[in-house]
């Protein structure tokens, strides 16, 4: 098992339950679950399977009913299991993020925050 190290983000991340999916490249396997945490950056959520550190994944985040999803690549920095649970938190990392959807992620946290 791997776990978060020290602190090493450069932003701060906001709780936040959020419907997303995840799937492998090869789109053989679907999760779909929740967010625990977002930011521009990266996001926290829940996942049946560990998915091994450095693993890419397609997202797909629901950040508003009747809105377009954002889809974006991750990649797992970390996780860890949840005791007592079938399930494990994991970290992803977003990667090659185009600037609007930065922006749209970013909007869509500072909106929050007010």
């Amino acid at each position: 098992m791997c776990t978060m190290d020290a602190e090493r983000r450069r932003t701060i991340r906001m709780q936040a339950y959020l419907p997303v999916r995840l799937s492998t490249g090869s789109h053989q396997r679907v999760i779909e679950t929740l967010t625990k945490d977002i930011s521009p950056e990266g996001l926290r959520c829940l996942s049946p399977t560990a998915f091994p550190v450095s693993s890419e994944l397609s997202v797909e985040i629901i950040l508003a009913a009747g809105q377009e999803s954002v889809a974006l690549r991750g990649r797992t920095a970390w996780f860890r299991t949840i005791p007592l649970a079938d399930q494990f938190d994991v970290g992803l990392k977003f990667v090659d993020v185009s600037p609007q959807i930065t922006r749209r992620l970013s909007s869509y946290i500072e909106r929050q925050r007010s």
